[in-house]
Order: C-alpha cells, then structure tokens, then sequence
C-alpha cells in the first residue's frame, strides 16, 4: 500500500472540514485545474500543488469553505424562485447571496474568514474591477458584493479592487446604501434578505 502523501493529507482534512462545514457527511472533494464548481454533492477545489504553498493551499480552503457553506446556508429554490431576469440584475442578486452566505461562516470562524479572504483575493486577481479607469468599466455586482462585504463582515475593500470600488461607491450608496445597512440584520434569513 503506497503511503499518504502531504497532499492526500490535506485533500482528507479538506474534505472532512467541508463535510462538517456544510453538514453533507456525503459530500466528496476532488482536485481542479479548471474553474472550482460544486455539482451537486461534490466540490471541485484547484489543486493547490504538491508541494503545498500556503497561498495556494489557503486558497483551495476558502473555495471549499464557500462551497460548503453555500450547501449549508443557501436554499436554491427559494433563490431562483425571486431572481430577476435581467443579466446584470441577475448577476448583482447571485453576488450578494454569495456575500451572505460566506459572510455567515466569517463572522464565527477566524479561519474561515481567512481562507475566504484567500479565495476571493484569487477571484479579484482576474476580475476587471482591478483594471477598471472609468466608473462604465466597473462591474456593478463586484463593486456591490465588495461594499456589503465590507458592512456585513467589516474587513475594507481589498486594496486591488478599491479604486475601481471607489469610482461607483457614491452612486451605489447613493441608490441602495441604506439598504445594504439593513441587509447585516437579515443575514440569517435568506427569504428575508432576498426581499430586501
């Protein structure tokens, strides 16, 4: 029998500590070098390489951390049942449910908020909000899911994005800024923050 290698370790912590996460005992891992995804039961993680570098291995725990946390906080259903048509509205509506899940795990766990912190500054790296010179350039749902980022969790816009953030900040705080305040309320009622 071959002996466990350092990554066959972490891939078995990975897949126990999202089994308990999202309370899914039947829940699988399996390593990705295209883009993470959770189909159905099963999380498809990049594989952070052999060697394990502690960004990359961070990295991986915060997109199972998200995954697993979707599977725990977030009613699929009840999700698509209110989301809006349009492609952009759309794309704001999954971007702050996202928000509100993660978030969930984040505001109890120190790790969790870490790792998730990883996963996103992964996502941002590619993101046009990082390029963004011009206010048109700046993708809405990444600029809103940043700002309610920052009000349900109180961590600060990441450096990367922030001068593409600060380019709609007033404009989207001027349109919903004080219900983006009220969603951290509702953050445990998915029904009930959806609506607002």
């Amino acid at each position: 029998m071959a002996e466990e290698t350092p990554l066959d370790r972490f891939k078995s912590a990975l897949t126990g500590a999202s089994r308990a996460l999202a309370h899914e005992p039947e829940l699988e891992l399996t390593w990705t070098s295209d883009a993470p995804a959770e189909v159905g039961k099963t999380l498809r993680v990049p594989m952070p390489g052999r060697d394990l570098p502690a960004k990359r291995a961070m990295e991986a725990r915060g997109i199972a951390d998200s995954f697993a946390l979707k599977l725990r906080y977030h009613d699929a259903a009840l999700h698509s049942r209110s989301a809006p048509f349009e492609a952009a509205a759309r794309a704001c509506y999954d971007a702050i449910e996202a928000v509100r899940y993660e978030a969930l795990g984040s505001r109890d766990y120190a790790g969790i908020r870490g790792n998730i912190g990883a996963a996103n500054a992964m996502r941002l790296a590619s993101d046009p909000i990082t390029r963004a010179t011009r206010a048109e350039d700046v993708p809405v749902e990444a600029a809103l899911s940043l700002l309610l980022r920052e009000r349900l969790t109180g961590e600060a816009v990441p450096e990367v994005a922030r001068a593409g953030v600060d380019m709609v900040r007033n404009w989207i705080e001027g349109q919903a800024g004080a219900d983006l305040d009220a969603l951290a309320d509702l953050i445990g009622d998915q029904a009930a923050f959806q609506n607002l």
